[in-house]
């Protein structure tokens, strides 16, 4: 058995588009899993995982007590719980504030209080705001969001936490894609296929947009990569989570989607483009703990028109399969 079995790993917000995935992976690995997630948008990613090694716990990361109890015991800490998506813009600033900043600090507080020795934090490639060029984890962030200056911020507490004897890391996570059993159809790759298939038409505001991106459960086998990574490799450390090869314009995704939806017409909204320019580099992940995506857009593509095609989701526009 490996240190990494045995181990007991809480993962905040397990039950959501990526946690759900992470947390197979974390159970395939030997690792006892405990997810805390306060269910806002059902419990269906995870409620037909059944495994002795899963312990769910139904709480809010906002509810200092529940969360401290949920990290007592555990030897790392995987922080997904946030505020995204239209929720941001729509919900009154304090209480984003109060998710995505305040209560996430108080998790690092619980984690080092309560012994864990790593805590593996989801930030955003968000954080490189309106920039052009190939985007380095050493370059400056210029976050324009509030979103993203949460995140940064969150990035700046969590690697400042470094110990001899605790070791965070933060991970700056490209545009997801991809099934989920938790999904997710406000994603722009998921969103495009579900009304290619379902409505034969989609609708675009500006098709010079761009956007990196990376699938889903790529980012979950991102995860248990650090969690198993010598300490040495990952303490302070942040990682930009994508693929060098899969940073798009939007009417690359348009054909793509056009080619395995031939039928489906294609509208183009007025209105300005965002002037996001840049690559996403994953070199630094990749050279030091030799991690390489597996997934692309197209094999995913293909996945989602399947189960879209025979009823896998029983109403794919319920706003529970949406964060926004």
């Amino acid at each position: 058995m490996s240190d990494f079995e045995g181990q007991i790993v809480t993962v905040l917000g397990g039950a959501g588009y990526i946690g759900c995935v992470l947390t197979r992976h974390l159970l395939d690995a030997g690792v006892r899993v405990r997810v805390f997630d306060n269910f806002t948008f059902g419990s269906e990613g995870i409620e037909r995982l059944k495994h002795p090694s899963l312990e769910i716990l139904e709480g809010d990361i906002c509810d200092i007590r529940r969360t401290s109890a949920a990290i007592a015991g555990s030897d790392a800490i995987v922080l997904l719980a946030a505020v995204v998506g239209k929720r941001v813009a729509d919900d009154p600033r304090p209480f984003i504030r109060e998710v995505n900043l305040l209560a996430s600090s108080v998790v690092i507080d619980a984690a080092i209080e309560h012994g864990a020795s790593r805590l593996i934090f989801a930030s955003s490639d968000a954080v490189y705001g309106m920039q052009s060029g190939v985007m380095y984890e050493t370059g400056t962030p210029d976050p324009v969001s509030l979103y993203s200056r949460l995140k940064l911020r969150m990035e700046e507490q969590v690697i400042r936490s470094k110990k001899r004897t605790f070791h965070p890391t933060a991970l700056r996570i490209a545009n997801c894609y991809g099934y989920s059993p938790r999904m997710r159809f406000d994603l722009v790759a998921n969103a495009l296929i579900r009304d290619a298939v379902l409505k034969k038409e989609i609708t675009i505001t500006a098709k010079e947009q761009v956007r990196a991106l990376v699938h889903v459960d790529d980012v979950a086998r991102a995860i248990v990569s650090c969690l198993r990574a010598h300490v040495s490799l990952v303490s302070g450390q942040i990682f930009n989570v994508g693929s060098n090869e899969q940073t798009y314009q939007l009417n690359h995704l348009v054909n793509l989607v056009k080619t395995l939806v031939p039928e489906v017409s294609v509208n183009i909204l007025g209105g300005s483009p965002d002037v996001v320019d840049y690559h996403l580099s994953s070199s630094k992940i990749q050279k030091l703990l030799d991690f390489r995506p597996q997934g692309t857009v197209e094999r995913a593509m293909i996945e989602l028109k399947e189960l879209l095609s025979t009823g896998r989701f029983s109403d794919p526009f319920d706003p529970r399969l949406s964060n926004t």
